[in-house]
């Protein structure tokens, strides 16, 4: 129940991933949408292993999460401008099958390539393993809980975003990519000089 919970807090953050799903739920249905979850939820469980294992995984010092800010900060500058660019019209492509892969490592990418996730991860590892004494089923359970509520809660989001088609123009489709455009460029900015 609390793994649950923990997910469900967890994925409603205001962050990249959130605002990838609402964007291409809106501009490929929710199907995309699922796609983008299934990668976050991959990368999720490499980061819970990796705050797992810590000590045995991540070298110490600051080159490790140096070098990850970098690559985040560079693949959100890139998503960002990619975004500020685009001139897309209010048509609604299917997504195809070979398309599907790409979502999901939008999803994988963006969630692995922010330290925040990571951070967050062994915060809530520490605390099972420190504090509540989990030992590996139990901590198991936690994270299976936690995951299915990330990935409801994204498939949801999802959802919720694809309903908007009907009520989207060309200028809106513009407004929410410059918006999003700025806002993953302002978190690149954030996260390289953080």
């Amino acid at each position: 129940m609390y793994g649950f919970l923990t997910g469900m807090v967890m994925s409603v953050m205001l962050g990249t991933v959130f605002f990838a799903l609402v964007q291409n739920s809106i501009d490929y249905g929710f199907r995309t949408g699922v796609f983008i979850a299934l990668g976050v939820i991959a990368s999720d469980l490499i980061l819970i292993t990796l705050s797992w294992f810590n000590a045995e995984l991540i070298p110490p010092g600051g080159t490790t999460d140096l070098i990850v800010r970098i690559c985040g900060a560079l693949f959100l500058l890139f998503y960002g401008l990619s975004n500020l660019l685009k001139k897309d019209k209010a048509a609604y492509p299917q997504t195809e099958k070979k398309q599907l892969l790409k979502f999901s490592s939008m999803g994988f990418l963006l969630n692995i390539l922010n330290p925040g996730n990571y951070i967050g991860w062994l915060a809530v590892t520490t605390q099972l393993k420190t504090v509540a004494k989990y030992e590996v089923p139990q901590a198991t359970i936690y994270f299976t809980g936690a995951l299915s509520a990330i990935f409801l809660m994204e498939c949801l989001i999802s959802w919720s975003a694809s309903f908007l088609k009907p009520y989207i123009t060309d200028r809106f489709l513009q407004l929410v990519n410059r918006l999003i455009g700025v806002l993953f460029i302002a978190f690149a900015i954030a996260l390289f000089f953080y």
